[in-house]
């Protein structure tokens, strides 16, 4: 059979594993009893930001050609930031009907996004820079900058069972290092799930990159954590998605020890007559 993989498996989303540690329930009650979230509005101000990102990624490098040693830092960083006006400008057209039905804060998104995004600005600036200071300039610039850091990387493997998007990987060319960075807005502490979570996209770029992955970082609010990439985290994340595959009717896990979790679960009413 043409395309046939016989050692392929069901595959498994990473925030599907960050759900089943947040609440195993919830998980099954969408993934066996086919329940799904409404659209809301903080999962379209979600989807906005995402696509914001990935969009610059994809065309960050047609920007950076535009650059040569006449620029300074802030001629640069106003270049990002017209980039991600305009990128965000066309994903709100393309957004309007949603927008407007959620009654979405289109300046709001983008002064956030900013905020968010101007720690990855400042590290692009200093890659840039450093290669233009080696003589690297306009189409030169991209391919001899020592530093990358790609947003929201599409990553999936048939032979993990497992797909996500990273929220910002750096390619390190100095000395052929990648590393995934988990970045969450959250102002608390940093939770296994997160751990979790950056090793499924260690994995993940390990086959990608074929290379061996020993580290990467959770940033959440102003505290940017090394976690290491551990077998043991490995096989926690590959068992975690076996028994998310393995899901069936008579599988229903047991009800949540923190009910704090239920006050504001879409499901709870469904959850209860299981």
């Amino acid at each position: 059979m043409p395309g046939y993989n016989p050692h392929s498996k069901k595959i498994i989303s990473v925030s599907d594993i960050n759900a089943w540690l947040y609440c195993s329930r919830k998980v099954y009650l969408q993934k066996i009893c086919g329940l799904h979230s409404p659209p809301n509005r903080a999962m379209l101000i979600g989807r906005l930001k995402h696509n914001i990102l990935e969009a610059v990624s994809k065309k960050e490098e047609a920007l950076v050609s535009q650059i040569d040693s006449s620029f300074e830092n802030l001629d640069i960083v106003f270049l990002y930031e017209d980039f991600i006006k305009k990128i965000s400008e066309r994903i709100f057209i393309e957004n309007a009907a949603q927008i407007e039905k959620f009654l979405v804060d289109k300046e709001d998104i983008l002064k956030k996004g900013m905020r968010d995004f101007s720690e990855d600005i400042k590290l692009r600036v200093s890659s840039i820079k450093q290669a233009i200071s080696k003589g690297f300039s306009k189409d030169t610039l991209w391919k001899n900058l020592d530093f990358i850091y790609l947003s929201e990387v599409r990553l999936e493997s048939e032979n993990l069972g497992l797909k996500g998007r990273a929220d910002r990987v750096l390619i390190n060319r100095k000395d052929n290092s990648v590393m995934p960075f988990e970045l969450k807005s959250r102002e608390d502490r940093i939770f296994l799930s997160d751990e979790l979570q950056l090793t499924a996209y260690a994995m993940l770029l390990e086959e990608k990159y074929s290379m061996r992955i020993p580290k990467g970082f959770v940033e959440v609010g102003n505290n940017r954590q090394e976690i290491d990439i551990s077998e043991d985290k490995k096989q926690q994340v590959l068992k975690i998605a076996e028994e998310i595959r393995n899901l069936d009717e008579s599988l229903i896990p047991p009800m949540q020890s923190n009910f704090n979790k239920c006050k504001s679960c879409e499901f709870r009413e469904e959850c209860m007559k299981l």
